[in-house]
């Protein structure tokens, strides 16, 4: 069964009707319409293509990893100007 739906804040609102029994367990699959797809390599399609084979442990070590190489990459922009030889 599929079904598409718009996120309105932290809620998906179905297009359609759910015709499932109130308490019915389900798992949700989020698959953007029309999104571009991720680069190849990109931190992102890397979780996303871990998503549910991670520990929560596994997953904040890998943001924390994520967001120190891009800090140290601005640093190294901001910091390190290149200077042209004198001839």
């Amino acid at each position: 069964m599929a079904f598409k739906g718009t996120v309105r804040g932290s809620v998906i609102e179905l297009d359609e009707p759910l015709v499932l029994p109130e308490g019915t367990r389900v798992q949700l699959e989020i698959v953007g319409i029309g999104d571009p797809p991720l680069p190849k390599g990109s931190p992102q399609l890397v979780l996303q293509l871990l998503a549910g084979t991670l520990t929560e442990e596994e997953a904040e070590a890998i943001r924390q990893a994520i967001a120190e190489m891009r800090r140290a990459d601005l640093e190294f922009w901001e910091y390190n100007i290149w200077i042209p030889p004198e001839d």
